[in-house]
């Protein structure tokens, strides 16, 4: 099995702090993708997906055959994860504004690295984009950080999860500092604040596992490590 089926990519304490920066003049969320009745438009999300996946998916748009060829820096994400309903779309420092139905006005931002692994045993690596979202106010800002996964749906793009962290800090939020690919699952792998942590350094460590069932992610049960 080839080695990039299992990795763990961890991110630099940078892009937890980044959560924390405010996004200037950044697009609003952007209207789902529509599918195209024109069969001829090669760019426009494939149509024949089957209804059973688009219910529990999200198209985001047409995907090449291996989606290490996607251009990230163009690809909506969803905001659910921070109470925006619509997809969002980022400027060209990964960095959009908009209105979580939650905490009110936020900043949004997409991590640089982009993890790559099989989690259904086609032989083609789902996607995991790094999605952050903070306040755009306070220093310590920071309201969540999730994990997008992407895979192919007929010939589209789509959405089929959001991985965010499942064990509670006492201060701050708890960060995601990497992925752990398998067939069937994915283990999220958690930085958790302890009392005293300051907010450079979460002490605490924790696991959870993410199960696949067709196009749909769920969570196991959360283990604390350390």
């Amino acid at each position: 099995m080839a080695t990039r089926l299992q990795r763990i990519v961890p991110l630099t304490a940078l892009l937890v702090l980044a959560l924390t920066t405010s996004a200037c003049d950044t697009p609003s969320p952007a209207p789902p993708v529509k599918s195209s009745k024109n069969s001829a438009d090669s760019h426009a999300p494939d149509a024949s997906a089957s209804s059973g996946a688009a219910a529990s998916v999200t198209i985001v748009g047409p995907a090449p055959s291996d989606l290490h060829d996607v251009d990230w820096t163009k690809t909506p994400a969803p905001g659910a994860f921070c109470g925006v309903p619509d997809l969002v779309r980022f400027d060209a420092q990964g960095q959009a504004t908009a209105k979580s139905t939650v905490w009110g006005k936020v900043s949004l931002m997409r991590g640089r690295t982009v993890l790559y692994g099989d989690t259904d045993g086609d032989h083609r690596d789902e996607a995991a984009e790094y999605l952050g979202c903070g306040d755009g106010v306070t220093q310590n800002g920071q309201i969540l950080a999730a994990y997008a996964v992407y895979t192919h749906v007929g010939k589209n793009l789509a959405v089929i999860g959001t991985i965010t962290p499942r064990k509670k800090s006492a201060a701050y939020g708890t960060a995601l500092v990497g992925l752990d690919f398998s067939t069937g699952r994915i283990v999220a792998h958690e930085k958790w604040y302890r009392t005293n942590d300051p907010h450079c350094c979460p002490t605490g460590d924790a696991t959870t596992v993410w199960y696949r069932h067709g196009d749909r992610l769920t969570p196991g049960t959360t283990h604390v490590t350390s």
